[in-house]
């Protein structure tokens, strides 16, 4: 008991510590898709706002306590769609909330979502990334383009374009020069390995240098030499370490989150203010007045609870595995080197060494199956929004512990009139949120889908043979040929998903390609072989056990 209050006290002084305005602004990094479908559905009646809000705020409070990462929490896409479209009751959007909570409990309790991951090849979880992050980005452009160029109410194209404008320049990350005095430090800096400000995006540079000097001509003796230790060279280099030299001219970071976020509540405020008695807002606001929970079960009739499974459960299943387990896994691993447990981190095939696939699955089954019947809407985690809280300046869990008390602050003071305040928010602002977490997701699956090649060209025993065999210039051939077969498959992938609108048809498709113009079957007749080894090799043990 002592030592639970004592490492409870230890995170508490620690979020305390990382709570900077840095955080803060990161934590809205995801409001782009949270408050559309969060307006939408309250306004539908198909969910009770309060309960809603006041759930995913507790919900990103525990993560965010429990997990050191800016792990977001956001509507179930494919169930609010449904909702939408189909104009469904609250009781069937809580039943389909409720099913996810079993079947992803199930899944993670029995380990069995990390079959789905040896399925999915990581090409398919870097198409998904780049066709998930296209999509996100094209409601975000269609939400402004539906809005006037001016408009008297304020929310229009050309408030749009100038937060676009300003969020190109407040995110720009070029370098500037660094002056002779300061390169010797610089590079002392870096063989000390400094990671004061490391900076979580992959540093593509390092590896091309890595790469560049791993192929420039030399003897054939030192060039194998080279090669063969491009394991631990290559484990070094994506440490994402940098000098503190150029940690200090990148050390002023704009939180654009909270920028984006006070412009669009200035905008909101004149509405309101300038709103008449005729207006759609329900005005005066009022405080308190709204149930923060609610038992929603006596509501759910037989047909809500199997259409609730038929239409939305099972197509919302595929979306949720991949990408609020595996591709969110998967991005954490990429963006926060530093955090990953050193028990996984070693070896190479690992991707789920900061957050586990199996925790994150029953963080998803525990957060429907245990909410949803007192009225939170469903829920999951997503590499959209984990994309968008870092991409704003999130970094740890304490941004996300701000975001769930700020909702549950709104949802218990303002719960009666926070639909109001919600509805207020210009579209302009939002859709730009919206294209920001979108790019940040695609953008992250490509340079996976870069990285995911030289890791599996260089650190495979395959990839060592031909490190030792081959020249550099069919070095370099089969380097380039591997990358534009992950690619390949990688945008079919995102094609699928961005033209179909659904991510399961999307990742069959890639896995379709993987084995077909692949390396799938060669991979599966591989493990077949290995299986079939294996199973030789015990049969002479239990044959020699039986005699004796």
């Amino acid at each position: 008991m002592v030592a639970i209050i004592t490492k409870t006290k230890k995170r508490i002084q620690s979020i305390y510590k990382n709570l900077s305005l840095q955080e803060i602004s990161g934590s809205l990094g995801d409001m782009g898709t949270l408050l559309p479908l969060l307006v939408a559905l309250s306004a539908q009646r198909s969910i009770a706002l309060a309960p809603a809000l006041f759930f995913g705020g507790l919900t990103n409070f525990i993560t965010g306590f429990f997990w050191d990462v800016p792990m977001c929490v956001q509507p179930m896409k494919s169930i609010s769609a449904v909702a939408l479209s189909e104009s469904w009751n609250a009781g069937r959007v809580t039943a389909s909330g409720i099913w996810m909570g079993v079947l992803m409990t199930f899944l993670g309790a029995t380990s069995l979502i990390e079959i789905v991951n040896k399925i999915v090849p990581g090409n398919c979880v870097s198409g998904l990334q780049i066709g998930v992050g296209i999509r996100l980005a094209s409601k975000g452009i269609n939400m402004v383009a539906q809005l006037n160029w001016v408009d008297k109410g304020l929310d229009c194209i050309l408030l749009s374009l100038v937060c676009a404008l300003l969020c190109m320049y407040w995110l720009n990350e070029r370098r500037p020069l660094e002056s002779p005095e300061n390169e010797s430090e610089a590079s002392g800096s870096q063989e000390l390995g400094s990671n004061e400000e490391s900076d979580s995006t992959f540093d593509m540079n390092s590896t091309t240098e890595t790469n560049e000097a791993l192929l420039r001509p030399t003897s054939s003796s030192t060039s194998r030499e080279q090669r063969a230790r491009f394991h631990e060279q290559a484990t070094s280099e994506v440490s994402h370490e940098r000098p503190a030299s150029v940690g200090k001219s990148r050390e002023k970071k704009h939180p654009v989150g909270i920028y984006l976020f006070l412009i669009g509540a200035l905008f909101a405020g004149i509405t309101l203010g300038t709103a008449k008695n005729d207006d759609e807002f329900d005005l005066p606001l009022r405080f308190f007045g709204a149930p923060i929970a609610m038992w929603t079960i006596s509501d759910i009739s037989i047909d809500d609870w199997k259409y609730g499974f038929l239409e939305g459960a099972i197509p919302q299943l595929p979306l949720t595995t991949l990408n609020s387990v595996i591709s969110v896994c998967a991005l954490a691993h990429s963006l926060y080197p530093e955090k990953r447990k050193q028990s996984l981190s070693t070896s190479p095939t690992c991707t789920d060494a900061v957050i586990s696939r199996r925790e994150v699955a029953i963080s998803v089954g525990l957060m429907n199956l245990v909410f949803c019947p007192f009225g939170s809407m469903p829920n999951c985690h997503g590499a959209g929004g984990l994309a968008g809280q870092h991409r704003l300046g999130a970094r740890h869990g304490a941004s996300v512990v701000f975001l769930g008390l700020a909702k549950m602050f709104l949802a218990i003071f303002f719960g009666a009139s926070a639909l109001t305040l919600l509805d207020a928010f210009p579209d302009a602002v939002l859709g730009i949120m919206l294209v920001i977490a979108g790019q940040e997701l695609a953008t992250t699956g490509f340079t996976l889908l870069v990285r995911a090649n030289e890791d599996a060209f260089n650190l495979s025993t395959t990839s060592e043979s031909l490190l030792l065999s081959l020249d550099d210039s069919a070095l370099t051939k089969e380097k380039t040929r591997r990358l534009r077969q992950n690619t390949v498959i990688a945008v079919i992938t995102a094609l699928v998903i961005i033209s179909l609108g659904k991510t399961h048809y999307g990742a069959l498709s890639g896995f379709v390609a993987h084995m077909i113009y692949g390396d799938g079957y060669d991979d599966l007749m591989v493990w077949i072989s290995s299986k079939r080894r294996r199973r030789e090799s015990r049969v002479p043990c239990e044959e020699g056990l039986s005699s004796s």
